[in-house]
């Protein structure tokens, strides 16, 4: 299938803290619009995603392992490529480059390092096409917590002539503040999305994940657990701020259901969890309405999260001041726009435009970010 140069073709590839599978989208950029053309989500295998969530509760592991782990997310991520290539129509040539995010093994501001597994390498020379990666080190080399690096990325997708949120819910949640008028722009992870909810899924009632909520909305909340888990300390951090399963995971909230000392049905626990998402998310929303003098305005829910009804009725509950929807209303597909920001950050390396991130990561500087593997 043939394709001119202009407008240019990008593959972006994501692998988020869920550890569901790779989300492979294909973009079009031009003239400072991107479109997706064409998104596929391919599942882990099964062992490969016990064993990198087990990594998130025990974060060890031998460095033959480390090297084995490397390769095996790369062939996932070199196969996720080639079938989204097969079903678009679309050959290696066509495409200017891939933006691979890799998966997370560990997050760590406080040293600073942030390690993304599944090598580039391997992605460039397999699939013949130029592959950047490693996006979150560069914001961290400057002082930047390495994350989110989505609002940059919202901001080209949302026109944002008002106070506009964003949120992402994927394993962790992450909000977005934009407005194209004053040009401000700030962003942080919230706390727990997905992935504490979608474990109890896993584990108690013998599914991948709550769909539409209906599990949760048949629970109670238990307010004094709730207000426990709040107790969080990085709830109430200021932002810049940035967090992962290394700190919101299953052994965390076994710890905090033995300090509860009160036995809660597993129902409870998973509409207490989301009611936690709900409510961290509107911590984080009202700590930038604060901040920023934006006490309203529209709240876009993207990511998994915005296939979950009963959520988005929490959220929505619990900032009653805002307009509260799934980006399917506005037409974007929730579960494609952290692999088109894959996409459009190789983009930006490639045109070595920086990134602004100075006032999300908290970062010295805007920087480029990424390294390039060729294909050659």
């Amino acid at each position: 299938m043939a394709h001119t140069s202009n407008p240019r073709y990008f593959i972006g590839l994501m692998s988020g803290t869920s550890a569901d599978g790779v989300d492979a989208a294909l973009i079009e950029c031009a003239n400072s619009t991107i479109t997706l053309v064409d998104f596929i989500e391919q599942p882990l295998p099964t062992a490969l995603k016990a064993q990198l969530i087990e990594l998130n509760q025990n974060p060890t592991l031998s460095l033959e392992d480390l090297c084995q782990l490397e390769h095996n997310v790369a062939m996932q991520f070199i196969g996720a490529t080639q079938t989204l290539l097969a079903k678009a129509g679309f050959k290696s040539q066509d495409i200017t480059a891939i933006g691979s995010h890799g998966q997370t093994l560990f997050h760590a501001p406080s040293i600073p390092m942030s390690l993304q597994i599944g090598h580039p390498a391997f992605i460039a020379k397999q699939t013949g096409i130029d592959t950047v990666a490693d996006f979150r080190v560069d914001d961290l080399a400057v002082g930047g917590q390495g994350a989110p690096l989505a609002p940059s990325f919202h901001q080209q997708l949302f026109l944002a002539d008002q106070a506009t949120y964003v949120v992402n819910i994927g394993g962790i949640a992450n909000v977005s503040y934009l407005n194209t008028h004053s040009q401000a722009l700030y962003g942080f992870d919230t706390g727990p999305g997905n992935a504490l909810m979608d474990e109890i899924c896993q584990k108690q009632f013998a599914c991948a994940f709550d769909r539409n909520g209906e599990i949760a909305q048949s629970g109670k909340i238990q307010a004094g657990l709730l207000k426990q888990l709040l107790e969080h300390p990085y709830f109430s951090d200021c932002f810049p701020k940035s967090t992962g399963r290394e700190t919101f995971n299953s052994t965390w909230l076994t710890n905090e259901l033995a300090r509860y000392a009160t036995n809660v049905s597993s129902e409870n626990v998973l509409t207490t969890l989301c009611e936690l998402t709900a409510q961290s998310i509107q911590l984080g929303i009202k700590q930038l309405a604060t901040e920023l003098g934006a006490p309203t305005g529209n709240v876009w829910i993207v990511g998994g999260g915005a296939y979950n009804p009963y959520l988005i009725e929490r959220i929505q509950n619990a900032l009653p001041d805002y307009r509260v929807q799934s980006s399917l209303e506005a037409n974007i597909n929730p579960n494609a726009i952290e692999a088109m920001m894959c996409g459009w950050l190789a983009q930006q390396r490639i045109d070595k435009k920086p990134i602004p991130l100075t006032a999300i990561t908290g970062a010295d500087r805007n920087v480029v970010l990424g390294g390039l593997w060729s294909a050659k």
